[in-house]
């Protein structure tokens, strides 16, 4: 019996292991972490055509660039517009490679955007793009500051 703890340590074993469970359950998440959670969140929300969650990962003053300059609006209708013609879409985040900045609170992101979509289920059209994006902390979130993004092909 000298290898069996007893009630009262048992009990203090289990307490210090719960707490220590409890306290890294708390530490923040790692910025490359949590821009990744955010660029899953916007694949989501592109496949589903939810707009609102896309824009609100954008910072007030975002701009997007694929050939010409787009601010918030104009990516709104852009994205309404394209989520009515090919109601059926998939887009994959692939090879994502995250630089994260000395002073910790911006990021830039590069990966490669592969899209495709139609009316049913066989894809009408595919492409892919080479995205550019550049990220900072606004109120805790990572959100998107500039996004550029061309074809792979072009």
């Amino acid at each position: 019996m000298g290898n069996v703890l007893s009630r009262p340590k048992t009990a203090a074993y289990l307490l210090v292991m719960v707490l220590q469970l409890l306290i890294s359950g708390c530490q923040d998440t790692p910025p490359e972490e949590a821009i990744k959670a955010a660029l899953s969140e916007l694949e989501e929300a592109v496949e589903a055509g939810d707009t609102s969650t896309i824009l609100d990962r954008l910072t007030d003053s975002a701009v997007i660039h694929r050939g010409q300059s787009m601010d918030r609006k104009t990516l709104q209708r852009t994205l309404v517009g394209l989520f009515f013609r090919y109601p059926k879409r998939q887009l994959t985040l692939a090879g994502i490679r995250i630089e994260m900045a000395p002073n910790g609170t911006t990021a830039r992101a590069r990966f490669t955007a592969l899209v495709w979509g139609g009316r049913n289920t066989l894809p009408e059209k595919a492409d892919s793009y080479q995205v550019d994006s550049h990220w900072l902390v606004q109120d805790g979130d990572w959100k998107i500051e500039s996004l550029e993004s061309k074809r792979v092909y072009e």
